[in-house]
């Protein structure tokens, strides 16, 4: 992590009202802060273990994978908010683009609170200029304890996709406990997490959720004990490899929930978790008797993939579904709607741009050859965009805890 911050009034945005934001632009290049390697741009800090790029293409993936999130929770955060209890100051740890804290931004200011104070943590700044969002970045390591912030300071802090840099040793333990420091009593702490793991939902009664075609898990909910796709399968293992050699975890959704409950200074602890398909699974509609997996043409005739697989347009990828699905024999009408459809279909691009973006330490971890990584990226994206190759109920696991800090008697 950087070993410096800066001071907490610093990097202070355009508080104009209701401005709209552009989308992902190139963000701040300040020096020494970045570094490149293999031609994408990470941060310039080698003794701290981040392995996600901070380029556009990088950050353009975790913007489109906060759509995904809220889609899948019915919101950008699951701790509820009476219109009078809308929190006066917000602590997004993490926050990247700051696409969170604008979008939530808008969202209280629709509701009647419009200039919240909103402030955001990471260990660099890849936010683009916040018009219109009363906003404030900080650069800080989450892991360089305690926070840079005094005791009680925020009424609602948020804590999203954190695993990355959070090995298991520390995962939302001592963080927790800073965090709950940081809050006001009877202040909301919300963590928000999805597994990289992916395993695959077993056939089941419990219907979707309408509009994301995700599943709310239950203790009932049953997943099959090894992926049946292979690439998947192979991703399963390489990306446990490659996070176990630096202590952190694949699956943070079974580590945040108990350690939120141990959390002494939380009360009311509540929780969400879903599980998102990353296309139509076959038993979905119970018409069809017969498994369509067996109808797929093998990979082994696959030819090159095409470039428009990977652009970031979610109409392209509706039309490319509804084109894949021609050519795979599915007679059927979908159970899905258009809406969810293009949940998954974006879901399933953000997964393969996440394995893209981390090839260098899966390609170090598991020792795989240049012209062996490409080979399977490239098999990869054919089965998955052009032979309907995750319809055995591969799914991204997703989890959101959280509580209030107990008020002082």
């Amino acid at each position: 992590m950087v070993p410096h911050s800066h001071s907490y009034e610093a990097s202070t945005s355009s508080r104009e009202p209701n401005a709209r934001r552009a989308g992902v632009r190139s963000p701040p290049e300040p020096p020494s802060t970045f570094t490149c390697r293999g031609g994408r741009r990470y941060h310039g800090d080698e003794s701290t273990y981040y392995f996600l790029p901070c380029d556009v293409q990088e950050l353009s993936r975790q913007s489109l994978f906060h759509e995904v999130q809220r889609e899948v929770y019915g919101g950008y955060h699951c701790a509820e908010f009476p219109d009078d209890g809308i929190p006066n100051k917000v602590l997004e740890i993490g926050c990247g683009t700051a696409i969170w804290s604008a979008s939530v931004a808008d969202s209280f200011a629709a509701r009647g609170r419009p200039g919240v104070q909103f402030v955001g943590l990471d260990i660099v700044p890849v936010h683009p200029d916040m018009h219109g969002v009363n906003f404030t970045f900080v650069q800080h390591s989450f892991q360089n304890l305690p926070l840079p912030f005094p005791d009680g300071e925020f009424d609602y802090v948020i804590c999203r996709e954190l695993s990355m840099v959070t090995p298991v040793s520390d995962i939302y333990g001592s963080q927790i406990a800073d965090c709950v420091r940081v809050l006001k009593p009877g202040g909301t702490l919300e963590l928000q997490c999805s597994d990289y793991s992916i395993r695959s939902l077993q056939r089941t009664t419990v219907p979707f959720t309408p509009g994301s075609g995700a599943y709310t898990m239950t203790p009932a909910t049953q997943f099959s004990m090894s992926a049946e796709n292979p690439f998947v399968t192979a991703w399963n293992e390489r990306i446990t490899r490659a996070l176990t050699k630096y202590q952190l975890s694949p699956v943070p959704c079974t580590l945040a929930g108990p350690q939120l409950l141990m959390e002494e200074g939380l009360t009311s602890v509540q929780s969400k978790r879903v599980a998102l398909p990353l296309d139509e699974i076959w038993w979905e509609n119970s018409k069809n008797s017969d498994d369509p997996r067996r109808k797929r043409t093998s990979i082994e005739s696959t030819s090159t993939v095409d470039s428009k697989n990977r652009k970031n347009s979610l109409s392209v990828h509706r039309r490319s579904s509804t084109s894949v699905a021609s050519n795979q024999s599915q007679s059927l009408q979908s159970p899905l709607s258009g809406e969810e459809k293009a949940v998954r279909d974006l879901a399933r691009l953000t997964f393969a741009q996440l394995v893209e973006s981390l090839e260098p330490i899966l390609r170090e971890a598991n020792n795989i050859a240049m012209d062996d990584w490409d080979r399977w990226y490239k098999d990869m994206m054919v089965n998955f965009f052009q032979h309907g190759g995750l319809q055995g109920g591969e799914c991204v696991e997703f989890g959101s805890w959280w509580g209030q800090k107990a008020s002082k008697e």
